[in-house]
């Protein structure tokens, strides 16, 4: 299954992205590219926690999830990715960590980062 996400630059500089009829001024945002990818993960990671949780009947409150980059040295990209979960339940340590393995393994964010997609350039002329 293929998704196209567009992004473009007004006559104003300001890049606006668009999936599916949704968009957004990106720009006015204020957060950089890298921090979309931060936050993306972190979502993706929480949605499939909520979705788990709600499916084995799970309480979970107080989801909180942050997503930690540190910069490589020398290239520029990330060397390591820590995500740092924490919520409220009466759920037993086992549970808990099944809840982050799924948390994990369900992440289409984070699992194409661990097996990088091929990533090609098209110039289109229109």
């Amino acid at each position: 299954m293929e998704k196209l996400a567009t992004v473009t630059l007004d006559e104003k500089g300001h890049f606006h992205g668009e999936l599916g009829g949704k968009g957004f001024d990106l720009t006015a945002t204020g957060l950089r590219a890298v921090d979309l990818m931060l936050i993306s993960i972190g979502y993706c990671f929480g949605l499939t926690v909520e979705a788990y949780a709600q499916h084995k009947g799970y309480n979970i409150k107080n989801l909180k999830i942050d997503v930690v980059g540190k910069k490589h040295e020398k290239e520029n990209r990330y060397s390591e990715i820590t995500i740092r979960v924490s919520f409220d339940s009466d759920l037993d340590e086992k549970q808990i960590q099944r809840v982050m393995e799924i948390g994990k393994r369900g992440c289409t964010v984070s699992n194409s980062m661990l097996k990088a997609p091929e990533i090609r350039t098209e110039f289109i002329s229109e």
